[in-house]
């Protein structure tokens, strides 16, 4: 399930932002051509999809955040004793 939550995540963080990529560029373009259409078919166009990816990218990730991580082996898992152990000489 966390494998499918966080494929659907990256999907929609790549989507939004080329979203907000080709918005900014056409606005950027309308500004540079003087041309006030492009500014507004440009915000017509990538906005209203753009904003719901980016809500939904954020919705995904609140829960993603809220799923458990996989295990991992007993090696590489953190320890809070190695904390401890350097704070100790720290002090």
């Amino acid at each position: 399930m966390r494998n499918i939550i966080a494929f659907l995540f990256k999907t929609c963080l790549l989507l939004f932002l080329a979203g907000g990529t080709c918005l900014v560029f056409g606005q950027l373009a309308g500004i540079l051509f003087q041309k006030g259409y492009l500014i507004q078919k440009s915000w017509d166009i990538f906005a209203n999809p753009t904003f719901m990816i980016s809500a939904l990218a954020g919705i995904l990730g609140f829960i993603l955040g809220y799923l458990p991580n996989e295990k991992l082996n007993e090696g590489h898992a953190y320890s809070s004793d190695e904390f401890d152990e350097k704070l100790e000489h720290v002090r």
